[in-house]
């Protein structure tokens, strides 16, 4: 598949969840504070958008085709627990479908581990990216904003992308989990 498709159904999810993470991440503690709305929702468009939209972009290099879903039950948990002073934003997922769209389309009963792999590990790369250019450049909250989405989506629990890339290389998760392990110290 050429380029990526965006659906209007996944649009309008992406808009859902920038919005509830730029709520959670308006909170200091287990305090909201209105000022931080705006830095936080820049901060969201490049962490989380940038970070679904690059898994988009390596299943359509890799020839899939893959959808962001907004889980309500997740958003809802993580709108609550924000008021404790946890974050978590785990409020939704992007799923492969396993076709390719080549000058016909066809149907792969499995996507390889490797493909897999790589498609998971390219979402924490771009915020782990982020947060070192926005700590070398001193935008603090850009950072602590990547590092957050780095370090939780390169856990090595499913369904998160550091369970993926841990099942493809563990010398490669390692690696980049402890890049990230130094964004959480610097």
């Amino acid at each position: 598949m050429n380029g990526i498709f965006l659906e209007k159904r996944e649009i309008f999810e992406y808009i859902l969840a920038i919005f509830v993470l730029t709520f959670i991440f308006s909170f200091e503690g287990s305090k909201f504070v209105f000022t931080n709305l705006t830095r936080s929702f820049f901060a969201v468009v490049t962490a989380f958008l940038l970070h679904e939209i690059a898994h988009k972009y390596a299943a359509s290099k890799l020839g899939y085709y893959a959808r962001f879903h907004f889980y309500f039950p997740s958003a809802i948990l993580a709108f609550l627990l924000a008021f404790t002073g946890v974050k978590v934003a785990a409020i939704g997922y992007t799923v492969l479908y396993p076709y390719k769209f080549k000058s016909w389309m066809y149907r792969r009963l499995k996507i390889s581990l490797e493909e897999v792999g790589k498609i998971a590990l390219v979402g924490p790369l771009v915020n782990i990216f982020l947060a070192y250019t926005s700590f070398f450049l001193g935008f603090s909250f850009f950072k602590d904003v990547n590092k957050w989405f780095a370090l939780f989506n390169l856990l090595p629990i499913p369904p998160l992308d550091g369970s993926k890339v841990l099942h493809w290389k563990l010398g490669g998760w390692a690696f980049f989990f402890a890049l990230t392990i130094i964004l959480m110290i610097i």
